[in-house]
């Protein structure tokens, strides 16, 4: 059974740089991680989410990477979750942990910040 908990218990603005949002979530034997979040977009573009693991608690985070395959050469990108529509949102993320990851640290950001800063009022998730 799964069990719902608080990511962050208090509202966080989105900043122009990667800031951790929560504490370092433990995902050990678990493949899947949904988070719910309520934002609130005031003049903000672009809201971001990325998902860091680590394979030990306070250790080293490493960016999931996606990939572009051609003839010759896979390319690699960082992963990040882009909020295209600009407007107050409750949305679900799904982040699959395709691997066994020990821990993991959820970060926010924008990619323009606005006069008045979006924030993040509520978050939970789920792990599987």
């Amino acid at each position: 059974m799964a069990l719902v908990k608080t990511l962050k218990g208090t509202t966080q603005d989105f900043t122009a740089s990667w800031v951790d949002y929560g504490p370092e979530v433990s995902t050990d034997g678990f493949d899947c991680m949904s988070i719910w979040l309520n934002i609130a977009i005031n003049d903000t573009q672009n809201a971001r989410l990325r998902i860091l693991s680590k394979h030990t608690s306070g250790g080293n985070e490493y960016v999931h990477s996606i990939e572009a395959i051609t003839a010759s050469v896979v390319n690699t990108e960082d992963e990040y979750f882009e909020f295209t529509t600009d407007e107050d949102a409750k949305r679900v993320i799904e982040v699959i942990l395709d691997v066994v990851i020990p821990y993991v640290q959820v970060q926010i950001q924008a990619g323009t910040v606005g006069a008045t800063a979006g924030r993040i009022l509520a978050s939970k998730y789920i792990l599987q």
